[in-house]
């Protein structure tokens, strides 16, 4: 289904505070297999524009894949902790992260998603980050 997609980034750096971002867009949200997805493209407002986001929310965890003027694909588990590689038009590097909680209210008609991690390069922490997201059907006007 067509849907109005709320996504929230927020970053905790060391000695900065927070910062946040927020993103909403039109998108697609649709059921798969053992879950649900989510797909949209990402605007200049979070500097990747040309690029397009994939959420998918299942038993075992959410993959958020991205493709485009970046590509990087990250696995959350909760509990866990894995890498994944960031490649954007300047270079790559490889990243951590540690899944502290997945809090997933997803249906068939949108709900919420989100996930608390924490990411390290090199094994030392650089931030401690909430992805928060919201997934409404698209109204769609109808003439009279």
């Amino acid at each position: 289904m067509k849907a109005v997609i709320t996504v929230t980034g927020i970053q905790n750096l060391e000695n900065t505070g927070d910062d946040s971002i927020e993103l909403v867009t039109d998108g697609v949200y649709m059921r798969i297999a053992d879950g649900y997805a989510v797909k949209y493209l990402e605007s200049e407002l979070t500097g990747l524009a040309g690029t397009t986001t994939t959420v998918e929310v299942t038993s075992s965890g959410v993959v958020v894949e991205r493709r485009g003027t970046l590509n990087m694909r990250m696995e959350f588990k909760e509990g866990c902790r894995t890498g994944f590689l960031y490649e954007t038009l300047y270079g790559a590097a490889t990243l951590g992260f540690e899944t502290r909680r997945i809090v997933s209210e997803l249906g068939d008609r949108g709900g919420s998603l989100s996930i608390d991690y924490v990411v390290n390069m090199e094994h030392a922490v650089v931030g401690i980050n909430k992805l928060c997201m919201s997934v409404k059907p698209k109204e769609t006007r109808q003439n009279i």
